[in-house]
């Protein structure tokens, strides 16, 4: 089972002191793209630096900020400098500008059609819908699933997509996000969770391919469930 970690794009000295214990560690860095439809330090050039110091990375890609041409010439970018998977998200709603109306969908659909050699991953609520099914027949190459706080969350999805690669998130320090947030991700309630079990229950179960462990507000908090 892979073991990746989600960071936040800052600028380059602070991003890279939030990454450095990591580095060995893990097998990959997700970087989100906009967080809260704000402006940073774009994921794209982030995962290209992280490329140069020999880092593998999944950059979020969020395509409602990009018309086609955009999409392609990145994603394509992106390939000739060693990144093999993208998360194609749709994103938090912009605090400015306007969105360009590209879709999931039509952006794997397109990365597809151009023959790009990418994995291309897609993100789902632990409640899978027609929105889902539709990404898959598009093309998606892997699923990533919300936050989980029990191994049980994961059966409604992995049913629906069969023998497609499934990545979860591990998300620590739930109980500190906003209500609004959790709302978002679809979380009803906030559980007393011990996830150095969980993180060997994911491992011993064959479910997942893959975990993303993502600590907003304190990067220790990994590298203690990681153990060290």
């Amino acid at each position: 089972m892979e073991i990746g970690v989600e960071v936040l794009p800052a600028p380059k000295g602070r991003f890279l002191r939030k990454i450095s214990d990591l580095i060995g560690r893990v097998d990959f860095i997700s970087i989100p793209d906009s967080p809260f439809g704000k402006p940073v330090p774009s994921p794209l050039a982030l995962a290209i630096m992280l490329r140069f110091l020999g880092v593998k990375v999944i950059p979020n890609y969020r395509v409602a900020d990009r018309n086609e041409v955009a999409l392609l010439s990145e994603i394509i970018g992106l390939v000739e400098l060693g990144v093999d998977r993208v998360l194609i998200v749709g994103g938090d709603p912009s605090s400015i500008g306007r969105p360009t109306g590209l879709d999931s969908v039509k952006a794997i659909s397109l990365i597809k059609e151009w023959g790009i050699p990418v994995k291309v991953g897609v993100v789902t609520s632990l409640r899978p819908n027609e929105r889902l099914r539709m990404k898959l027949e598009a093309g998606a190459d892997f699923v990533v699933t919300q936050p989980i706080q029990r191994i049980e969350e994961l059966e409604e999805v992995k049913s629906l997509i069969g023998d497609v690669p499934l990545y979860t998130m591990i998300l620590l320090g739930l109980g500190e996000l906003d209500e609004s947030v959790l709302k978002a991700m679809e979380i009803d309630r906030v559980l007393e969770v011990d996830y150095s079990e969980l993180l060997r229950d994911l491992k011993t179960s064959g479910i997942v391919q893959g975990v993303i462990i993502s600590s907003p507000k304190r990067t220790s908090r990994i590298l203690k469930l990681l153990g060290g």
